[in-house]
Protein backbone atom coordinates (compact mmCIF):
# COMPACT_ATOMS: atom_id res chain seq x y z
CA UNK A 1 0.00 0.00 0.00
CA UNK A 2 3.10 2.48 0.48
CA UNK A 3 3.67 1.98 -3.27
CA UNK A 4 0.33 2.79 -4.12
CA UNK A 5 0.54 6.06 -2.04
CA UNK A 6 3.80 6.85 -3.29
CA UNK A 7 1.78 6.61 -7.03
CA UNK A 8 -0.78 8.90 -6.08
CA UNK A 9 1.07 11.73 -4.34
CA UNK A 10 3.42 11.72 -7.44
CA UNK A 11 0.24 11.76 -9.79
CA UNK A 12 -0.87 14.52 -8.10
CA UNK A 13 2.05 16.59 -8.29
CA UNK A 14 1.89 16.05 -11.44
CA UNK A 15 -1.82 17.54 -11.76
CA UNK A 16 -1.15 20.52 -9.79
CA UNK A 17 2.30 21.51 -11.02
CA UNK A 18 0.67 24.99 -11.97
CA UNK A 19 0.31 25.69 -8.27
CA UNK A 20 3.44 25.22 -5.83
CA UNK A 21 1.36 23.57 -2.95
CA UNK A 22 1.11 20.11 -4.52
CA UNK A 23 5.23 19.97 -5.05
CA UNK A 24 6.06 21.28 -1.78
CA UNK A 25 3.60 18.77 0.15
CA UNK A 26 4.35 15.95 -2.63
CA UNK A 27 7.78 15.92 -1.98
CA UNK A 28 7.66 16.07 2.06
CA UNK A 29 5.52 13.35 1.99
CA UNK A 30 7.22 11.25 -0.63
CA UNK A 31 10.18 11.89 2.19
CA UNK A 32 8.41 11.05 5.29
CA UNK A 33 7.47 7.72 3.48
CA UNK A 34 11.13 6.97 2.64
CA UNK A 35 11.75 7.55 6.28
CA UNK A 36 8.96 7.11 8.79
CA UNK A 37 8.83 3.96 11.52
CA UNK A 38 5.86 4.57 12.54
CA UNK A 39 1.88 5.57 11.68
CA UNK A 40 2.36 8.33 14.12
CA UNK A 41 5.20 10.06 12.25
CA UNK A 42 2.81 10.38 9.49
CA UNK A 43 -0.35 11.96 10.72
CA UNK A 44 0.27 15.34 9.89
CA UNK A 45 2.45 14.81 6.63
CA UNK A 46 -0.93 12.62 5.76
CA UNK A 47 -3.51 15.59 6.16
CA UNK A 48 -1.62 17.57 4.69
CA UNK A 49 -1.37 15.73 1.45
CA UNK A 50 -4.77 14.83 2.13
CA UNK A 51 -6.44 18.40 1.50
CA UNK A 52 -3.10 19.98 -0.83
CA UNK A 53 -1.52 16.97 -2.96
CA UNK A 54 -3.97 14.33 -3.51
CA UNK A 55 -7.08 12.75 -1.39
CA UNK A 56 -6.18 9.17 -2.10
CA UNK A 57 -2.84 9.55 -1.61
CA UNK A 58 -3.75 11.17 2.12
CA UNK A 59 -5.91 8.74 2.27
CA UNK A 60 -3.64 5.80 1.43
CA UNK A 61 -0.69 7.77 4.17
CA UNK A 62 -3.62 7.28 6.38
CA UNK A 63 -4.43 4.25 6.03
CA UNK A 64 -0.96 2.30 6.21
CA UNK A 65 0.12 -0.03 9.32
CA UNK A 66 3.24 0.00 10.97
CA UNK A 67 4.16 -2.98 9.28
CA UNK A 68 4.00 -1.37 6.13
CA UNK A 69 6.58 1.57 7.47
CA UNK A 70 9.29 -1.12 9.16
CA UNK A 71 11.90 -1.67 6.02
CA UNK A 72 12.54 -5.01 5.28
CA UNK A 73 15.79 -6.55 6.24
Amino acid sequence: MKTVAKVFIIIGMIAGCWTILPLIFGAIALKKLKTATTKSELTATAILTLIFCNVVGGILMLCLKDEDLVPAE
